[in-house]
């Protein structure tokens, strides 16, 4: 009697996988990295473009180029995500800070801008919230500024003239005061590296919110005054990722056409509801 042909195994099924479990974040761990699928309209509001310069409004937390905890939210990649390519970044505000950014198109209108933002032609002013009752109605800080590397890290500083410090003039007038801050009107010549930061840290001003140059000058915290009760109950409260600092004004001519161009940014609500019934001054 012929051997019955052995049967063929059964093809066995596919298991389905087991979708990974998401790993758990260490305690004390950043999680500011994680930031993909953020809508590039939050990032930065387009206020003006054309074929050689583009202007935003930039929201805190956004640096203009990708770098650090906020890379993938960054100026120039919500521009590219709308559609607007490559871009060159001629001003670049503090990530953490809100307000006017210019970029252009091209890199021969970056060539012509970068030339007249360095110059008297460009006229940037800043609204900011510095902490503690300035003296004075208007004033100039010309301490010069420079750079300290700490390891992988730099810092920037007030440092002078022959240890590598540049000129750096920057100048204020007091719009309004109370709730033991004040709120200030401020122009700048030279534009360092976190220039107005410095400047008014250095003189016992530190912008609200800034934990890099304000922490050990401030000696009544933002948080600390609203946690009173009922006198600073109405105050808002900054985001950990946003100081107190705005651009809202920059005059600059054109990079092709030579054309004074102005271009203004709203203070955001946030940095007004800091001194709510503040007084006001006249002019």
């Amino acid at each position: 009697m012929p051997t019955p042909a052995p049967k063929k195994a059964a093809a066995a099924k596919p298991r389905a996988k087991t979708p990974a479990k998401p790993k758990a974040i260490p305690a004390g761990k950043s999680t500011k990295h994680v930031e993909l699928g953020i809508n590039p309209k939050d990032i930065c509001t387009v206020i003006f473009a054309d074929d050689a310069l583009i202007a935003v409004n930039k929201s805190a937390g956004c640096p203009v180029v990708p770098t650090g905890p906020y890379r993938l939210r960054s100026v120039t990649g919500a521009l590219n995500a709308l559609g607007y390519g490559t871009t060159y970044p001629i001003s670049l505000l503090d990530a953490e800070a809100t307000g006017l950014v210019l970029l252009t198109r091209t890199p021969e209108a970056a060539k012509a801008m970068r030339w007249n933002w360095r110059s008297e032609l460009c006229k940037r002013e800043f609204v900011v919230v510095a902490q503690g009752d300035i003296q004075g109605a208007r004033g100039r800080i010309t301490l010069p500024i420079g750079s300290l590397r700490e390891g992988t890290q730099v810092r920037h500083q007030v440092m002078a003239i022959d240890q590598g410090g540049k000129p750096a003039v920057t100048t204020w007038r007091l719009i309004a005061r109370g709730r033991m801050m004040s709120r200030l009107h401020i122009s700048i010549t030279g534009g360092r590296t976190h220039q107005i930061r410095i400047h008014l840290s250095a003189i016992g001003f530190p912008v609200v919110g800034d934990r890099r140059y304000g922490a050990e000058l401030t000696s009544v915290p933002l948080h600390a005054l609203v946690e009173l009760p009922a006198k600073y109950a109405d105050s808002t409260v900054m985001a950990p990722h946003q100081i107190a600092l705005h651009c809202s004004l920059i005059r600059i001519p054109h990079p092709a056409t030579e054309q004074m161009m102005e271009f203004t940014a709203p203070v955001p609500r946030v940095i007004i509801g800091l001194m709510p019934g503040a007084w006001v001054l006249d002019g």
